[in-house]
């Protein structure tokens, strides 16, 4: 029987971007396996991250009023700590505009009136467009894979929701009492730690990798799991839960193939 253990950017592609290439492929790649398992991390990692950013670009169509000036508020963060958000924006935009784009230009006519501006009107298409994609996104998440395991006791899976015309994720952080409801599973297991962090000191010298390897340190130190070690671990995680009879489904082998080698596991992209 063949098992795939979803990693964060298919779970993405899958609901995030069904009309791209990556989207259809990431579906296709699916139903290659009798079981798929979404972990509970990875639906934390979500949240948190892309869908996160599609809210905010929903949010900054609302407050601009404008695809031009959404744009150039991109634009602006491209050189700031959250240059991140600036390509799963874009991302956004295109996913936006391809859904729109399928309205004929009579029914735009109708619906807006020939005075209409065409960037107030592609405003108000792209966020309309947008928001059905981060709410239809939110509740089809447990239902492209077979199961959701490995759940989140620290962790609030709570759905998106509409204040005043913005989109909220409220709460995106978890709530541990004393640390990570995951934190005694790892630190139990200090060989897969040890290996895990190995393959990380190996890798490109990058910040990402720097934080990785702090956070296995920390546990090694027998520490207690911090949410910010828990966000620094990332794809460790993933690949410390993955079970050993499954293949991990992801589009990013050049982090997680190291890794899942260095504790006998596999990766493999859609």
């Amino acid at each position: 029987m063949s098992k795939a253990y979803v990693d964060t950017t298919v779970l993405t592609n899958v609901l995030l971007k069904r009309r791209s290439p990556a989207g259809v492929e990431a579906e296709t790649a699916l139903k290659r396996y009798s079981v798929t398992q979404l972990p509970g991390y990875a639906v934390k990692e979500f949240k948190k991250g892309p869908l996160s950013v599609f809210v905010w670009f929903h949010n900054k169509l609302v407050t601009t009023g404008s695809v031009a000036d959404t744009v150039m508020a991109i634009q602006r963060i491209s050189s700031t700590p959250q240059r991140y958000r600036v390509s799963t924006s874009l991302e956004a935009l295109a996913e936006a505009m391809r859904v729109a784009g399928t309205q004929t230009p009579e029914a735009l006519v109708d619906k807006y009136g020939d005075s209409a501006r065409s960037d107030r009107v592609n405003c108000d298409e792209y966020r309309l467009a947008l928001k059905a994609l981060i709410f239809r996104a939110w509740a089809r998440h447990r239902r492209v894979t077979s199961a959701v395991i490995q759940p989140l006791s620290c962790y609030t899976v709570a759905k998106p929701f509409e204040e005043r015309g913005l989109l909220r994720l409220d709460p995106k952080k978890c709530r541990p009492q004393r640390e990570c409801c995951l934190g005694a599973a790892m630190r139990a297991d200090p060989t897969s730690l040890k290996a895990l962090k190995a393959a990380v000191d190996k890798q490109a010298s990058k910040p990402e990798n720097a934080r990785r390897s702090r956070a296995l340190d920390a546990l090694l130190a027998n520490k207690a799991m911090t949410e910010r070690i828990c966000d620094d671990l990332g794809d460790a995680i993933l690949v410390f839960f993955a079970p050993p009879d499954s293949v991990i489904l992801t589009t990013n082998l050049r982090d997680f193939e190291p890794l899942a080698g260095a504790v006998g596991k596999s990766a493999e992209k859609p």
